[in-house]
């Protein structure tokens, strides 16, 4: 079980356990018997734990927004991600397209097979192919590392409530989500396509334009390639572009 998956399971632990505490004290004030009462609490607990394990990447999705490619955008996607796919024994993810000039994408799953890629139409239409197999590759290896189910899982449990307390939003985010995640992403992409220089140049786009996705949902804003600005102070970074940048510069 890798390090993302691992974390999954900690959090849909502890959101069953909350759930079915919470369910367990309030029949029990209602004076139902405490064995019948915390039995009845446990499976409340287990199927909100199930229905958020099932559901969260589908909410999450919807909330960013984003269509199923087609035209060209289709064409030129479905050819880099499914070469990609086939010659490494990755299941092929979904693909969803967001019409924006800049360049960013993000990756929200609930399991490896269960995965969708969020890309904008500036992604496609300014990187060349080398550069597009580098980005989608760093989404794939987040899949394939739990990353995305886990920045997916606290998108909706977590950073989406806590909005509001900035700064307990962004406590609770950097210990839940795997440090560096970014980063080790980077090297495994490199690795994959085997060519630094292409997600080394899509990165270098990313940097001179910034980052803003008009059609994002602050539940993903920590989950974008280069997280979007939108003027919260809590940002939970993975890491900065920079540093990401002078690492593949060494390889």
């Amino acid at each position: 079980m890798s390090s993302g998956q691992g974390r999954v399971a900690i959090v849909l632990g502890a959101s069953g356990i909350a759930v079915g505490a919470v369910a367990s004290a309030v029949l029990v004030l209602l004076g139902l018997a405490w064995p019948v009462g915390a039995a009845v609490g446990a499976a409340a607990g287990a199927a909100a734990a199930a229905a958020l394990h099932l559901s969260a990447w589908r909410l999450l999705l919807n909330l960013t927004g984003g269509a199923d490619p087609d035209g060209p955008v289709a064409d030129v996607l479905e050819n880099v991600l499914e070469g990609l796919c086939v010659s490494h024994g990755i299941r092929t993810p979904e693909l969803r397209v967001i019409p924006s000039g800049l360049v960013n994408s993000l990756a929200a799953a609930r399991t490896p097979a269960h995965a969708a890629i969020v890309i904008t139409t500036g992604a496609v239409e300014q990187l060349e192919r080398v550069e597009l197999e580098g980005l989608l590759a760093h989404h794939l290896c987040r899949i394939r590392r739990g990353d995305a189910a886990i920045e997916t899982l606290a998108g909706v449990l977590l950073a989406w409530p806590l909005t509001a307390v900035g700064w307990l939003r962004r406590r609770v985010m950097e210990r839940v989500l795997p440090p560096g995640r970014g980063l080790a992403a980077d090297f495994e992409a490199v690795f994959l396509t085997r060519y630094p220089p292409g997600l080394l140049s899509a990165l270098m786009t990313l940097s001179r334009q910034g980052a803003q996705v008009p059609s994002s949902t602050v539940a993903a804003l920590h989950m974008w390639i280069d997280e979007p600005d939108w003027g919260i102070a809590d940002v939970v970074r993975h890491p900065r572009l920079e540093t990401r940048i002078a690492a593949l510069n060494e390889l």
